[in-house]
């Protein structure tokens, strides 16, 4: 068998990478890293990497001749949505590579995913129930609750080691490298620190907004819609939903919730926890609620308790959260705007979303079993990327599944190549 060779790209803000170089040399495979930005070299340091210094046009070129001059069995790289991820999966899938996409788990928490070839839409995952029971078929239940502490202290200081390099120097050693986040980290940090400054303010009108979205006018409980936000630069957004823009997609969801949800249903989204504060979020969707005269049943809560607000809701409009999956698992009607692994017949609302607010039905929890053993055994681990603990367990276990030698999901399970389908895409932007 040949050797392997492991080329690492971009990973996460923390050491794991560097355990995870060493879990696999240890199990006698060979890495190899390309740095784009100083950030990278940070936490590689002191193991040695080559440097991309070239236009993001000569990346494909670049590193088409890195795989063959450095025989590279294997990619590994942080999601599959930076633009030089995306390039690197789709030529390491022609080239016969195999292609290894780690994030944070569909599972939570303390879990990671390792998917083959990529994510959500491009996720060799079935969405077929007959294929899912398959792969169920004989798998232990999925263990829940956590295992190690987390620390966002922790994960702040690891974001600042990855971008103060880059914004102090890195124009001197990678002139071309843009940040694959949205805005400039300079303007990501000022608006946690006026969210900080705000903590007691916001937990306080999200306690009102939540009462006030639970009481009917008459005082007795109202049925809402709970919406979880994402964060508007999530590549989940960018790349797996119609439009690729959530404020389009809240936007389009407020007009579709004017005129046919039920007159006596609300509508409440929730901020994402680790939203930077820069959206803008109450004062765009109290703007939109007004002009769609929906104002008096639109409510928006950067706060509260995820699980009891599932728990009392009537459904949950999600675009591909993983509040969805902890939805299903509470047996609550789910439908999904954009590409998620959990949008299975049967799981969750495969109608309009005109139909949903009407009659929202909730999941086969019979299969929601069956879809967390198949997901467990064959693109989740135990671990994590924050915290001693968590990476030393989650680059074990990710080094033991890289090195199996074949992937979990078969190649036969690969989707379509192309653009991916929204099934909502015309529902939601009929003029587009």
């Amino acid at each position: 068998m040949k050797a392997r060779t492991f080329l690492f790209l971009q990973g996460p803000a923390s050491p794991f990478l560097g355990l995870l170089a060493e879990a696999l040399e240890k199990q006698g495979a060979s890495v190899r890293k390309i740095s784009v930005c100083l950030g990278d070299v940070v936490f590689w340091w002191p193991k040695k990497s080559d440097f991309f210094r070239g236009r993001p046009n000569e990346w494909p070129v670049y590193l088409k001749c890195y795989i063959r001059d450095h025989e590279i069995t294997d990619i590994v790289m942080l999601g599959d949505g930076r633009d030089l991820h995306a390039r690197a999966a789709e030529l390491g899938i022609r080239e016969g590579l195999r292609v290894h996409i780690l994030e944070h788990g569909y599972l939570r928490p303390d879990w990671l995913t390792i998917e083959p070839d990529g994510m959500s839409a491009h996720s060799r995952f079935p969405q077929d129930p007959g294929r899912i029971g398959a792969l169920a078929a004989g798998q232990p239940k999925v263990p829940t609750g956590g295992l190690f502490r987390s620390s966002f202290l922790t994960y702040a200081l690891y974001d600042l080691a990855f971008h103060v390099p880059n914004v102090l120097l890195g124009w001197l050693v990678h002139p071309h490298y843009r940040t694959h986040g949205p805005v400039h980290p300079v303007v990501e940090y000022s608006g946690w620190i006026r969210k900080a400054l705000t903590k007691g303010k916001r937990r306080r009108e999200a306690e009102r907004a939540i009462k006030a979205c639970l009481a009917a006018a008459d005082g007795s409980p109202a049925p809402f819609f709970l919406f979880p936000l994402q964060l508007p630069g999530d590549y989940q957004i960018r790349r797996h939903a119609p439009g690729g823009n959530l404020f389009r997609l809240v936007e389009a969801t407020i007009a579709s919730f004017a005129r046919h949800a039920p007159p006596e249903s609300r509508l409440l989204f929730k901020v994402h926890p680790i939203d930077n504060g820069l959206s803008g979020w109450r004062e765009r969707i109290e703007e939109a609620a007004a002009r769609h005269g929906v104002a008096d049943r639109l409510f928006v809560a950067d706060g509260g308790d995820t699980d009891a607000l599932i728990d009392r809701s009537a459904g949950i409009v999600t675009v591909n959260s993983t509040v969805g999956l902890t939805a299903l698992g509470r047996a609550r009607p789910v439908i999904t705007l954009g590409a998620a692994i959990y949008d299975v017949p049967g799981l969750t609302f495969q109608d309009s979303l005109t139909a949903f607010w009407r009659n929202p039905t909730p999941p086969d929890i019979g299969l929601f079993d069956q879809f967390l053993r198949a997901l467990a055994a064959t693109t989740q681990v135990r671990g994590g990327f924050i915290g001693a603990d968590a990476i030393r367990t989650g680059a074990k276990n990710v080094g033991a599944r890289l090195m199996e030698a074949e992937d979990r999901l078969p190649t036969s399970f690969r989707k379509p190549g192309g653009a991916p389908h929204f099934r909502y895409e015309n529902e939601l932007f009929p003029q587009s």
